[in-house]
């Protein structure tokens, strides 16, 4: 917990509650020599509290979609997490980046159990490892590239959170998640 001499504000207000003081005291030319040691206490403060403005919007902007918002040379691939750690690919955004991918009955076909309507609204989903497997098929330069950066940003982190997911409920039997 912060204690009040530490809050941003209380600091700026204590500074300027000095120079006052220090300027009524001993007049104008106080007011001068102090006036750069003065700023440098309030512009301290002044940076923190604006850092601290930043960084709340920033994670006001973000955090709703954290691990759900990934981008391939700029086109944004929607990333769906269920219950299980289990994630999703939408895979209307995956044909935007390469478009040799297979029709959804023929990928239902080819990797069952792991194609599904996720999100609001509901669109096809594929999940990471079988969207990773189906990419291996091609030859093409530009897909091998994006399966190689769905593995490292989409599928490693899935295995980890799922792993400790497992973890954490191991240790924990009688929590529900």
């Amino acid at each position: 917990m912060k204690t009040w001499l530490s809050m941003a504000w209380v600091q700026m207000v204590l500074w300027l509650g000095a120079y006052v003081l220090l300027g009524n005291t001993f007049g104008k030319f106080a007011w001068l020599l102090a006036s750069p040691l003065v700023a440098y206490g309030i512009a301290r403060p002044l940076i923190a509290l604006v850092s601290d403005f930043r960084h709340k919007i920033l994670g006001a902007v973000w955090l709703p979609v954290h691990g759900k918002h990934f981008v391939f040379r700029n086109v944004t691939i929607r990333v769906v997490e269920d219950d299980e750690g289990q994630r999703w690919v939408n895979l209307a955004d995956v044909r935007k980046v390469v478009a040799a991918t297979a029709p959804d009955r023929t990928l239902a076909i080819s990797y069952p159990g792991r194609i599904a309507d996720k999100g609001r609204p509901a669109r096809p989903h594929l999940r990471d490892d079988a969207l990773v497997t189906h990419l291996g098929t091609h030859r093409e330069p530009e897909t091998l590239r994006f399966r190689t950066w769905v593995d490292r940003s989409i599928a490693v982190p899935g295995r980890k959170v799922r792993e400790n997911l497992s973890i954490d409920r191991a240790a924990h039997p009688d929590r529900e998640t």
